[in-house]
């Protein structure tokens, strides 16, 4: 008994290829399947040896079917494997762009059920299509410049993948620095701590050295919050995600940004619900993101009103830090500024990698982008609304703790 002739169909969508399988298998064909262009290439090369034909959508999703083609036919084993492009005729060139990609046929869809099967054995046999010379310049060229595009493409990706690997590296190291400063402050702020609080003990309520002490013992508090809060800020993020209460983490992120806005004469206002609902997060994650936010705003507060009123900015910049219900799924947290805003034609650029408004040295382009992808990665989104010279809002909108569990 014969064995059967095996072809490859590269193809995404499951009801294409089972139609074409019904017809080939009942012709006495064996059909493979893969579902988009990384995995067409990889079954290729394994089924190398056995197979006979490979038929090949061209709008794959990953790596198209123009570039699976070219890839193909550059592994050898694969010259004498005719690849047949199955596609929707959309424009006339599309047969020319396939062939010059490595196809050596073409079948446009719909396919024609009753002529399917014998233009398959055709090819099997040997038939092959050809484009001219002429028309095989342009095009070639054409298909050139799109693997070029494609490649810069993939390189600017790997060097964003590159930049957050370092990014992560510099937390690591930043937080096994901040854990033993915060070791070595903790020691003398306990000390100093316990010797106030006897003092205040021994101080009578009308002594004019009282409110000395209980100015000392305020700062030694915040100072060892701000220990804290560098701590969690700077440890490297954990992949685990737990239940999280935002309002404490909206407090050390206040604590860990008050040095920014004091400097600078702006006023801090937080309008936080005292029942916000649990989020499904981590933690130092969203101290990274609401640091980011909170230190971009006071920037933008002080860039504006520097510019206005040189050289002494008047104290009337202001940032607000909101957080509320919405609904019973999702918890909104907003950071609003007064300050410099967004120009239209940069806004739709703003999460994207590399990309930044400051002058050069002072930015990396890296920070709203990964503030993006923590957001989402908790399955959140993140808005922005902005008018240039009145300020800018950003939205961050979290998943309840328990509707991402599911609970009613």
């Amino acid at each position: 008994m014969d064995t059967p002739r095996r072809i490859l169909y590269i193809e995404d969508n499951p009801a294409n290829f089972r139609l074409v399988e019904r017809l080939l298998r009942d012709e006495g064909f064996e059909v493979l399947h893969a579902q988009d262009g990384f995995d067409g290439v990889r079954k290729a090369v394994e089924e190398r040896d056995n197979l006979d034909l490979i038929l090949m959508d061209i709008n794959l999703p990953g790596m198209d079917g123009y570039e699976a083609a070219t890839k193909l036919k550059n592994i050898c084993g694969f010259e004498t494997i005719p690849i047949i492009a199955v596609t929707v005729n959309a424009l006339r060139s599309d047969r020319k762009r396939s062939l010059v990609a490595g196809c050596d046929g073409y079948i446009p869809k719909p396919i024609d059920i009753h002529t399917f099967p014998q233009r398959v054995r055709e090819y099997i046999r040997g038939k092959r299509e050809h484009i001219k010379p002429a028309e095989e310049s342009f095009y070639l060229r054409e298909h050139t410049r799109k693997l070029v595009n494609r490649l810069e493409s993939s390189l600017g990706q790997l060097r964003v993948t590159h930049e957050q690997i370092r990014h992560k590296d510099k937390l690591a190291s930043l937080g096994e620095m901040a854990a033993g400063v915060a070791h070595e402050l903790n020691n003398p702020l306990s000390s100093i701590s316990f010797s106030v609080q006897m003092l205040l003990r021994e101080t009578p309520e009308d002594s004019r050295l009282r409110p000395h002490l209980e100015r000392v013992q305020r700062n030694v508090d915040r100072i060892q919050r701000l220990s804290e809060g560098l701590t969690s800020f700077a440890r490297p993020s954990e992949s685990t995600k737990s239940v999280v209460h935002l309002s404490r983490v909206l407090a050390d992120a206040l604590v860990l940004s008050e040095h920014e806005f004091r400097v600078r004469g702006i006023r801090v206002e937080t309008e936080i619900d005292d029942d916000l609902p649990a989020i499904r997060a981590s933690e130092s994650q969203l101290h990274h993101v609401f640091v980011n936010l909170l230190r971009n705003a006071a920037q933008a507060i002080s860039g504006r009103f520097e510019a206005e009123t040189p050289p002494e900015p008047p104290a009337c910049g202001t940032a607000v830090l909101r957080a509320r219900s919405r609904c019973e799924d999702f918890v909104c947290v907003e950071v609003e500024d007064n300050g410099t805003g967004i120009a239209p034609e940069y806004q739709d650029r703003l999460f994207s990698p590399f990309f930044t408004t400051k002058p050069r040295g002072q930015g990396t382009g890296l920070g709203l982008y990964i503030v993006k992808e923590i957001v989402e990665d908790l399955g959140g989104r993140i808005d922005v609304q902005s008018v240039l010279g009145e300020g800018t809002t950003f939205q961050l909108f979290f998943p309840c703790h328990l509707a991402a569990a599911g609970t009613p």
